[in-house]
C-alpha cells in the first residue's frame, strides 16, 4: 500500500488522485483476476464466483456505510438501479473472460474501455478529442494487439470467444463509468455503491436460485480465496472508483 501522509495527500491535485486511484485499481483487479483464474481452474464456474464475490462486497459496502455513511436514506432512482444491472453483466463478463483468456489480456480487453467513452463524449459533444488523447488510444489499440498475442498466432488458434467476451467487458465498463460520472459529486459515494451492490446482488440471488446455492465456494480453502476476489475485485476498486 501507499503510504503518503495526510497532509501531502491534500496537497495532491485532483488529476493526481485520480491517477493513484486507477493505478491502484489496477492492482486490486489484478490480483483478484488471478485468484479468480485459480478457482475457475478447480471447477469454479464464473458466475457463481460473480455472484458471491458481488454479495461479498454488498456486505462490506453495508458496513462501511454504517460508519461512514450519511445517514439520510435516500431512495433509488432509475441510474443507480440501470448501474446495478451493469455492474452485473461487467462482473459476469469479466469473470467470464478471465476464465478463457489469459489473465494479462483479459484485464488489457477490460481497459480498452477509454476508447469507447472518448468516443461517447466526442459523439455527445459533438467535439473531436485531441491530437494527445487519439495518440494515447492508438497506444491503448496496439498494446491490446501485441498482449494478445493475435498476429503472432495462427487465426484458427485464437481464442475468438474469449477476446469477444473481453471486448464485452470493456463496453460495459465504459457504460458504467458514463453513469457513475452523472452520479458522483453528490456526497454519498458509498450509499451509491450500496445500492448499486444491492441491486446486483439480488441480481445474482434470484440467478442463483434457479442453479442451486454454491456452497462449494463456501468450504474449505476456496472460502479465503472467495472473500479475497470479493474485497479485491468488487469492493475496492468501485470505492477508488468512486
Amino acid at each position: 500500500m501507499l503510504d503518503i501522509p495526510p497532509a501531502q495527500l491534500k496537497s495532491l491535485s485532483p488529476s493526481s488522485l485520480g491517477l493513484v486511484a486507477i493505478l491502484l485499481t489496477v492492482l486490486c483487479w489484478a490480483v483478484a483476476a488471478n485468484v479468480a483464474f485459480d478457482l475457475f481452474t478447480t471447477g469454479i464456474h464464473p458466475l457463481e464466483l460473480a455472484g458471491v464475490s458481488a454479495t461479498i462486497a454488498t456486505f462490506g459496502l453495508a458496513i462501511l456505510n454504517s460508519f461512514w455513511g450519511r445517514g439520510q436514506i435516500k431512495p433509488m432512482n432509475l441510474k443507480q438501479f440501470v448501474l446495478g444491472l451493469v455492474l452485473v453483466f461487467l462482473v459476469a463478463a469479466d469473470y467470464v473472460a478471465i476464465q478463457q483468456l489469459p489473465v494479462a489480456v483479459a484485464i488489457v480487453l477490460l481497459f480498452t474501455s477509454p476508447i469507447l467513452v472518448v468516443l461517447w463524449t466526442a459523439i455527445a459533444t459533438r467535439r473531436a478529442p485531441s491530437q494527445f488523447v487519439l495518440f494515447a488510444l492508438i497506444l491503448s489499440i496496439l498494446g491490446v494487439v501485441l498482449v494478445s498475442k493475435i498476429l503472432e498466432s495462427n487465426l484458427e488458434q485464437v481464442n475468438w470467444f474469449g477476446i469477444g467476451i473481453g471486448l464485452t467487458t470493456a463496453v460495459f465498463f465504459a457504460a458504467y463509468i458514463i453513469l457513475s460520472e452523472q452520479l458522483v459529486g453528490t456526497g454519498e459515494s458509498i450509499g451509491i455503491l450500496l445500492r448499486t451492490y444491492a441491486v446486483a446482488s439480488l441480481f445474482w440471488l434470484a440467478y442463483q436460485f434457479t442453479q442451486g446455492l454454491p456452497l462449494d465456494l463456501l468450504t474449505g480453502d476456496r472460502f479465503p480465496k472467495v472473500l479475497l476476489v470479493g474485497i479485491m475485485g468488487n469492493l475496492l476498486p468501485y470505492l477508488l472508483f468512486f
